[in-house]
């Protein structure tokens, strides 16, 4: 099924492609390689002229801040990546080979007797969609290096911007590398010189993968051995003619590939003169992903900055709410995208720099994380890539149905397949492609894509069933592989763990419905059968009545491992344990003892087994901490959701600038020594628990249909989200709060769509009346534990606008405001909110605090009093309805469970 893309102005997607073209031709005139040869025929090639902009790079999402040692930088494309740091120094990939590493620049002027290191000049920094700047600020100049990674281009193109007061040489240093990622590997190696295209060209034996590292402006370059690399590293010099860079810009280029040399000199002349301008391509995908994907605005009535994901402005990276966050997060999501020569285009997990070796973070490809990526790239519409990636992890499954775990970029020149044991070591992967298949043709309708991978579909499904062999529905560990954990006591003697028993059962009900779709009855009901019997295995196997939760595992000897873990979540999210004993775990889990003030630890602190500083048991991640989030949101539980979400956010500007942490120590809001800085499934649920959590976005394009139940921070005042898609049809919501009104604008583009629209009144609310409702509305009110549910199901239709009035009186709402920073080092601290019920005319708010402290929280609505226990007591009215609860927590511990009751005030006797 074809999708359109017209933005939240309607316009459609060739539309906005103009715009946006026309939009950066203003910004930065015309391509300045083009425009200066245009009068220079019969000029030698290395001289070509690349005119400074009138206008330097500009982007809305851009990121900028003080160069911080050590810190992650990067610039990423499909086919190549440097990976460096704020400071300048980087590492050069194309893929499948690093060309380089240790690439920095040094300055020398006529009053030193040796150069200026530039890392120890580099003053400030600047992350864009698609290029990083640095920028060497210097008594005598100042130079700011701008690195593009073009979007389809192997290479590497770098653009100095050089003002200098003095005559200035500036030196390029680099190891060369030329060498296949891990664990692939060739000998030969060797590099030259090349005068005439003053660039060092490094080759092998064989000449098959070739690369070149240079700038027509270099003049000079350092000597190596015929026939091996040098221990030294290379270098070439450019002199400045200062009267020259007034008007151009200095470049730099790497061009690498598994392909003849003339091919990649041919790449490395393209870096300077092709037409149009790199930077400009760049600086177009950038933009093209932010116009044909969500848009998300929420304000808040705090006096703050609102909180957005995309404007203007660009503020301080320690701003007290993030920016961008949404943009970022998409930017993210499709530098996942890598095309390997060998082995096609899918999604990798995460960039980082491999220093010595030959692992650049987790830049190889993952079937699991691309699967848990893609339920965030269903709903910001960047379908295109998810289609590619599931063809991708077909492509290369094993002949029994198992799809691969992972796939290294050398994959293609080593026996990857049939000698390492890594490709297929994972019993999740299988499930999850199945589950990412299925909520992709939910959100897309994409009926033709379904029917083409069908016979792999089938064949993952057979093989789930072969690994299911106690007859209890659940595949298992013992006979599929991995799932949870990888590694530590967690694991030890695991029959099935819940992630793994989550993700098969919500593939069953994928299963069943895509079955039936195509017109496979007896197939759906087998799943659907099948479903319900795992199901109830889930439910009732893993649930522990004396402790309130769900178990991590079944044991093979078929006991119980009983660790409070975040892993329960996966099912929380696809909506599969019972209501009342999923309370209970969300309960839990909302305990700092796993949520922490940066995130969810994947185990409890209270686990013998806990290790804060442990891959599986203790660290907080941030694609679980989404999970955790989405399954509080499931559930109608916000208060609890709220702060794991807002958590997540900080994440885009405490770190590397736009780029998310895989993860972090479960004692301090720090990344550790080995985490990979630009991890995309981190970057994926900073996405998902806000579209599908707190927005409740629910998509069913095969069926024409789509859920809208959103769970809003009771302080924002208003959000708004535009290019919502399912199919072919986009919805735009704006929503306004006062107090007890709010305003729900929808409008529709596209065929028309059935939508049910779900309010959340605040617990105890009542004379709740709701207007403008087309004609046919259907209508239902439902109480649940933590709010009152008012939907209305109607149909939308293109360019007829629906706006809902929504009012109610009374009702109680509790939340947590932000807090204004969290320092890295921080220890987790401050009050939890576990549940808020109600019971008979009052409400029971059960918190959570450090022991021996007093702490607060924010009531909004209905006036209440404190009708137990004692140290518990309500602040006067803040502003307008909100009022303060003050809680003091006895020193009977570290961390201590109250119970508060709260009674409207008329009724306080």
């Amino acid at each position: 099924m074809e999708s359109v893309h017209p933005n939240c102005n309607r316009r459609t997607r060739a539309e906005k492609a103009t715009l946006t073209a026309i939009v950066l031709f203003a910004v930065l005139g015309p391509s300045p390689s083009a425009s200066a040869q245009s009068g220079s025929e019969g000029t030698d090639p290395t001289e070509a002229r690349i005119l400074r902009w009138e206008n330097r790079p500009a982007s809305p999402f851009s990121l900028e801040g003080p160069a911080r040692p050590g810190v992650y930088l990067a610039a990423v494309g499909s086919r190549a990546a440097w990976l460096g740091f704020e400071t300048g120094e980087g590492e050069v990939w194309t893929h499948p080979m690093k060309v380089a590493r240790d690439l920095r620049l040094s300055f020398l002027i006529p009053q030193y007797a040796s150069p200026v290191p530039g890392h120890e000049v580099a003053s400030r920094v600047g992350a864009y969609p698609g290029y990083a700047e640095v920028v060497y600020s210097h008594e005598a100049f100042v130079a700011r290096q701008h690195v593009f990674a073009p979007p389809e281009l192997p290479g590497i193109l770098i653009l100095l911007e050089v003002d200098a007061v003095v005559d200035l040489e500036i030196r390029v240093e680099f190891k060369p590398v030329l060498q296949d990622a891990w664990p692939g590997g060739f000998g030969g190696q060797y590099l030259y010189w090349d005068q005439e295209n003053r660039a060092f060209v490094l080759s092998e034996s064989l000449q098959k993968r070739n690369a070149v590292i240079g700038s027509p402006w270099a003049r000079e370059a350092s000597a190596h051995p015929a026939h091996r690399l040098a221990e030294a590293p290379s270098v070439f010099v450019i002199p400045v003619d200062r009267d020259r860079a007034k008007e151009e810009l200095i470049p730099i280029g790497i061009a690498g590939a598994v392909a003849p040399r003339e091919e990649v000199l041919e790449n490395y002349h393209q870096l300077f003169e092709g037409d149009p301008f790199l930077p400009h391509v760049t600086q177009y995908w950038g933009a093209q992903i932010s116009d044909r994907t969500l848009h998300f605005l929420a304000k808040r009535d705090t006096g703050e900055p609102p909180l957005t994901s995309g404007g203007p402005v660009s503020p301080a990276p320690d701003a007290a709410v993030p920016a961008h966050v949404l943009e970022w997060a998409k930017i993210n999501l499709a530098e996942q995208r890598v095309c390997n020569p060998d082995l096609g285009c899918g999604l990798v997990a995460g960039w980082g720099p491999s220093g010595s070796s030959f692992r650049p973070g987790f830049g190889w490809f993952f079937g699991g994380d691309a699967a848990i990526n893609t339920l965030a790239m269903d709903v910001t519409g960047q379908w295109a890539e998810v289609a590619e990636a599931l063809r991708f992890l077909a492509r290369y499954q094993r002949e029994d149905g198992k799809i691969p775990h992972e796939i290294s970029q050398a994959a293609g020149s080593i026996p990857w397949f049939e000698e390492f044991p890594y490709a297929y070591y994972h019993a999740d992967t299988t499930p999850y492609w199945m589950l990412a298949l299925w909520h992709y043709w939910r959100a897309q309708g994409d009926d033709d894509l379904v029917r083409e991978l069908w016979p792999a579909y089938e064949k993952a499904y057979e093989w789930c069933l072969s690994v299911e062999t106690d007859g209890d529905g659940v595949i298992e560990n013992t006979t599929g592989g991995l799932g949870a954990i990888e590694v530590g006591g967690l694991g030890e003697g695991i029959h099935q763990d819940i992630y793994l028993a989550a993700v098969w059962t919500a593939a069953l009900q994928g299963t069943a419905e895509m079955a039936e779709a195509i017109g496979l009855a007896d197939l759906g009901s087998d799943a659907r059968s099948l479903f319900s019997k795992s199901r109830m295995t889930l439910n009732a196997r893993y649930w522990m009545p004396e402790e309130g939760y769900h178990a991590f595992g079944i044991l093979q000897d078929g006991g119980t491992n009983g660790n409070l873990t975040a892993w329960p979540a996966t099912a929380l999210a696809f909506g599969l344990l019972d209501p009342e004993e999923a309370n209970g775990t969300l309960n839990h889990l909302a305990r700092d003892a796993i949520s922490s003030s940066w995130g969810a630890r994947l185990l409890s602190t209270e686990s013998d087994l806990y290790d804060p500083l442990h891959y599986n048991n203790g660290m907080v991640w941030p694609f679980m901490t989404g999970f955790v989030s989405w399954g509080q949101y499931r559930y109608r539980r916000p208060w609890a959701g709220y702060p794991l979400l807002w958590a997540l956010w900080r994440l885009h500007g405490d770190w590397s600038l736009g780029r998310h942490p895989e993860n972090l120590s479960g004692a301090f809001y720090q990344t550790l020594d080995a985490t990979v800085p630009h991890q995309f499934f981190a970057s994926s649920m900073m996405v998902t628990p806000l579209v599908r959590g707190l927005l409740g976005w629910e998509p069913n394009a095969p069926e024409d249909r789509a859920t809208l139940a959103p769970q809003p921070h009771p302080e924002w005042t208003e959000f708004s989200a535009h290019d919502l898609w399912v199919g072919r049809t986009g919805i735009d919501i704006d929503y306004r709060r006062s107090g007890e009104t709010v305003e729900v604008q929808l409008h529709g583009h596209g065929p028309d769509l059935e939508l049910t629209y779900v309010q959340g009144i605040p617990l105890g609310g009542g004379d709740i009346r709701m207007e403008g409702a087309p004609d046919g509305t259907r209508s239902r009110i439902a109480e649940g534990p933590h709010d009152i549910q008012h939907s209305v199901t109607f149909t939308l239709r293109e360019d007829t606008p629906i706006t809902l009035e929504y009012q109610w009186t009374g009702g109680l709402e509790v939340f947590q405001r932000h807090p204004a920073s969290l320092p890295p080092g921080s220890p987790s601290s401050g009050p939890r909110i576990l549940d808020f019920t109600r019971d008979g005319e009052d409400w029971l708010l059960t918190v959570e605090g450090e022991g021996g402290t007093q702490d607060g929280l924010y009531l909004q609505g209905e006036p209440v009093v404190v009708v137990g226990p004692d140290n518990a007591r309500i602040w006067t009215a803040l502003d307008g309805d909100t009022r303060g609860l003050w809680i003091d927590f006895p020193d009977s511990g570290p961390r201590v469970v109250r119970t508060v009751r709260l009674r409207p005030t008329g009724n306080s006797k």
